[in-house]
């Protein structure tokens, strides 16, 4: 019995954890995006595969001439050598990562705060429409929840539990962090100091040799980026210094100023549409509801259970980069949703303490119900929706139509050898790159004629936002004959005919 016990005491969460991890892989061999990154990322992991290349940075960011670190590309190249290169094998291995956000968020609230708390906690994130797409989206944003999950485990270990050999952990964690997505995770420093700084005594206790390992761990991390740096006369530290004063994506020349009243508002409601889109993925009227029973809660958290140290921690790691957020007018004033991606956790966290706070059993009830309620009905049929999608829309443009593409050019390819072409919206075709390089690693396509021929296949994607640059670039061929065209959703192949 004494086996059972636990066993019948984690069983719910397992199921949550389980159900909410298939609902990151469903259909992903047909609904996987792979664009522009995801086309990029596969073959960075291919070259580091077949030991072309080692990259010593990462991603693109949003900023110009600012690169994340190479780590993002060596946490793929598992995914993509298991899978023998097959990009739906390497997302099911992301999706896995993130997946892990359900039962450390379980762990992490019933170990610091309750058990009712931790299950709610677990089911809104295993079942959000939006957190479950984010992912899926198979970039490396996808990831970071895990990431700072796990930092707010070992700072609490350390600060709570007195396990003060947890910091070379949270040093190492951070630095990952930085490498997956700088706009959410550089807001982790101001949050860890200042969480540093209020439990200062502490501090005290930790041995200098665990602070050796602490500097050691995180500067490990930066050693590639450091020798591109050195490389190219530090390169992306100026453009990033030029970001910060306003030098780089602004059009004001600043990055930091005292907001308007405008701006204010805008922000504001961008953190409304931004939070509660993981609740309600459309945002109803209802939601208004709840924002207000949420900053009620907050408030009385922030007035009643401050000391908390797992309350103070989930506060300071949701209102710190919130309230910095209303000074910062750079990147063109823009806010997108991924950029608060590692701030997501501590919301839902913070939500469920707050719908699972009342003492009496009644309106404990009550509040339960209406808030999951409220949760699934915003969130069931989107998902439902998106999960059944079929590929074959015009304009749908998803893994499951670009492979029936590539392969059906394969195919016409083998029958009848031409020269081949593609346009994507982002000009830059990474993803039908990998695509047939990844075909002709396996033996099923070959290579396309070099030399001028009369036979020519072309794969397009639709591009309702500028058709204008489409029909520019069927300009080169409207001399040529159209022999045969497949549609395959809203990726289109065409056989011409090349006249001389």
């Amino acid at each position: 019995m004494k086996l059972k016990t636990p066993l019948l005491k984690i069983l719910p969460i397992l199921i949550t954890w389980g159900v909410g991890f298939f609902l990151r892989c469903y259909r992903q061999s047909s609904l996987l995006p792979f664009y522009y990154d995801q086309g990029r990322d596969a073959k960075m992991a291919a070259d580091i595969i077949s030991l072309k290349n080692f990259p010593a940075i990462g991603p693109t960011t949003g900023i110009d001439g600012l690169f994340l670190g190479p780590f993002w590309y060596y946490l793929i190249t598992p995914g993509y050598f298991v899978g023998n290169g097959n990009p739906v094998i390497a997302s099911y291995f992301i999706a896995f990562l993130e997946s892990l956000t359900i039962p450390l968020i379980y762990y992490l609230v019933k170990l610091y705060w309750r058990r009712d708390t931790a299950y709610a906690a677990s089911i809104l994130w295993a079942f959000s429409h939006y957190l479950i797409r984010s992912s899926r989206w198979f970039s490396n944003p996808s990831p970071l929840p895990t990431m700072v999950l796990l930092l707010m485990i070992f700072l609490l270990k350390i600060f709570k539990d007195k396990k003060y050999y947890y910091l070379p952990w949270v040093a190492l964690i951070l630095g990952i962090s930085l490498q997956l997505e700088a706009a959410s995770a550089i807001f982790f420093i101001p949050i860890i100091l200042i969480f540093f700084a209020t439990n200062f005594s502490a501090i005290k206790k930790i041995k200098i040799v665990i602070w050796v390992k602490s500097v050691i761990a995180f500067g490990v991390l930066l050693l590639p980026q450091l020798a591109f740096e050195l490389k190219n006369n530090f390169l992306i530290s100026k453009n990033f210094f030029g970001f910060l004063t306003g030098k780089v994506n602004s059009d004001s020349g600043k990055s930091w100023a005292i907001p308007t009243y405008n701006f204010i508002i805008s922000r504001l409601d961008t953190y409304y549409q931004a939070f509660f889109s993981k609740l309600d993925t459309n945002v109803t009227q209802i939601s208004l509801v709840f924002l207000t029973i949420f900053l009620i809660g907050l408030i009385f958290l922030i007035i009643k259970k401050r000391t908390d140290i797992f309350i103070k921690l989930e506060l300071l790691w949701l209102l710190v980069p919130l309230f910095l957020l209303i000074f910062f007018v750079g990147n063109y004033g823009n806010l997108y949703d991924y950029y608060l991606t590692g701030f997501f956790p501590s919301f839902i966290i913070l939500f469920a303490v707050v719908i699972t706070f009342p003492k009496n059993i009644l309106p404990y009830l009550i509040l339960i119900v209406l808030s999951f309620v409220y949760f699934f009905k915003g969130t069931y049929v989107p998902l439902r929706n998106y999960l059944s999608a079929g590929i074959d829309g015009p304009n749908t443009i998803a893994y499951g139509n670009e492979i029936a593409a590539v392969d059906y050019v394969c195919q016409k390819n083998s029958e009848n050898p031409g020269n081949f072409d593609v346009y994507v919206p982002p000009v830059i075709a990474h993803s039908y790159d990998y695509l047939f390089q990844w075909r002709r690693s396996q033996n099923l396509c070959k290579d396309f004629v070099q030399e001028r021929n009369s036979n020519l296949y072309i794969i397009y994607e639709v591009d309702p936002p500028h058709p204008e640059r489409l029909h520019n670039w069927f300009d080169k061929y409207k001399q040529d004959k159209i022999i045969h065209e497949e549609l395959f959703g809203g990726v289109r192949v065409k056989q011409l005919l090349r006249q001389p």
